[in-house]
């Protein structure tokens, strides 16, 4: 229904934020094939956005620490899950600089980033990256 949706394509813009081959397939799942159907369009559109502007610039650099991403899972369903954290940390070093040093105000902020369903909290994690790439090429550096 979305012709214009190229996993492979995103796949690739992915590839230094989470290096892992299947865990990525599970990212990319999570950002185009799940939810409804608006969603997946919009987190392919700007995260192709985003892609785009990074290869004008060299690419997106893989991202070193960050917050963990916690799958917000149904009570019933926490023990049947190993895993606690998505694959892809949040970066901070950008969203440090927005809350300018407010502990609190930064807390928020990643709250408000990996809450809700996957096509939510991933879509939003990996644009923070993306961005966070994209501030990293700017004159004077770092995000």
């Amino acid at each position: 229904m979305l012709g214009f949706v190229n996993a492979d394509q995103l796949d690739g813009w992915l590839a230094p934020l989470v290096p892992d081959a299947d865990d990525r397939t599970f990212v990319v799942r999570c950002l185009i094939g799940e939810g409804p159907i608006h969603h997946r369009g919009s987190n392919y559109i700007l995260l192709a956005l985003l892609g785009r502007a990074l290869e004008a610039r060299g690419g997106a650099q893989p991202t070193h620490g960050g917050a963990p991403v916690p799958m917000r899972l149904p009570p019933h369903l926490v023990e049947s899950v190993a895993e606690g954290a998505y694959p892809v940390a949040l970066p901070l070093n950008a969203l440090r600089e927005l809350a300018g040093g407010d502990a609190q105000q930064l807390d928020a902020m990643v709250d408000c980033l990996t809450d809700g369903p996957p096509q939510h909290a991933l879509a939003n994690v990996v644009m923070v990256a993306l961005i966070e790439s994209l501030l990293a090429r700017r004159p004077g550096g770092a995000a």
